[in-house]
């Protein structure tokens, strides 16, 4: 027995260091049963679109990146059986990826990409985004309404936006995800984010946000925040070198915690039912405010969590 053990663990490595040689080599590199075995033939090519105002995308394993360009067209690669489908009907394009259902196999191309093209002129009036397990990515356009749903609750996509203007998101969804802002603009954003959600803004200004987190964390850094209410549970909020207008509320439940640093604001309300308030590295034990009657406020109650500000 021990023999045959023995040599069906050399033949595994052997036949590892033969995958592995193949790929470096060039060779196809996924074989999958989809109705027999088959190997995966690359798809990797560009269609022009008629003109569009919407955007749907719904599907798992599939990356997503919206970006302007000179004209409206869609890039697709990945696995030719697996390839999304995609077709522009009044004025909506819609985009639906594969779900890999019953295809076994060794497959190491990864996730089918998806990139959408529309002119560096042009304003998106609705983007509706349900993907699951995938990377959405949207940069230098101006969209409408912005709304972004897991359509599987345990392989959500994780969701960056780079210069973009948003009017409206109204509906963003985070289940162990990351969502990353940079240099841009969001009026009347409404996300949820739990299960170890990141959410991380530099550089953007953010108008009437609302966010609410479980188990997860806020981290912005050199942004605007106007009118900003947060609701945390066993989560952490940290704001850095931003400025504050109007009136901005954060509330932290349980062992939730809020840090803030080099902050410009005009008022303060730091209260803690049994955590501890520290200003400038001074202990005020569950209370500290400054104030409280200023327009740009800052206003951070805590159950048990801590409050500090420096």
């Amino acid at each position: 027995m021990r023999k045959y053990f023995v040599t069906g663990f050399y033949l595994l490595i052997a036949g590892g260091l033969l995958l592995l040689g193949g790929i470096l080599m060039g060779a196809n590199r996924s074989v999958v049963w989809d109705h027999g075995f088959k190997v995966a033939q690359v798809k990797n090519e560009t269609y022009p679109l008629s003109d569009f105002d919407n955007i749907y995308v719904e599907g798992r394993d599939t990356d997503i990146n919206i970006k302007f360009g000179d004209r409206y067209k869609i890039h697709i690669d990945g696995d030719k059986s697996q390839a999304p489908t995609y077709s522009v009907k009044d004025g909506t394009l819609t985009v639906n990826g594969s779900d890999k259902k019953g295809r076994v196999g060794v497959d190491v191309l990864g996730r089918e990409k998806v990139t959408i093209t529309i002119p560096m002129n042009k304003t998106l009036d609705n983007v509706d985004l349900r993907t699951a397990n995938s990377k959405i990515r949207i940069s230098d356009v101006t969209i409408n309404n912005l709304i972004k749903t897991a359509k599987d609750m345990d392989y959500d996509a994780d969701m960056s936006l780079n210069d973009v203007t948003i009017h409206n998101a109204k509906k963003i969804d985070l289940y162990n995800a990351d969502f990353e802002l940079k240099n841009s603009n969001i009026t009347n954003l409404s996300l949820t984010a739990s299960a170890h959600s990141e959410i991380e803004a530099e550089n953007a200004t953010l108008k009437n946000p609302s966010i609410n987190l479980d188990q997860s964390s806020l981290d912005v850094d050199e942004s605007n925040i106007d009118s900003m209410k947060v609701f945390v549970n066993h989560g952490k909020v940290e704001i850095e070198k931003s400025v504050f207008m109007n009136n901005n509320q954060v509330r932290l439940l349980n062992t939730s915690r809020f840090e803030g640093e080099k902050l410009t604001v005009d008022g303060l309300k730091l209260n803690t039912d049994k955590g501890v308030v520290r200003y400038f590295d001074k202990s005020y034990g569950t209370s500290f405010e400054n104030k409280t009657d200023a327009t740009n406020l800052l206003d951070v109650k805590a159950t048990k969590g801590t409050i500090t500000v420096k």
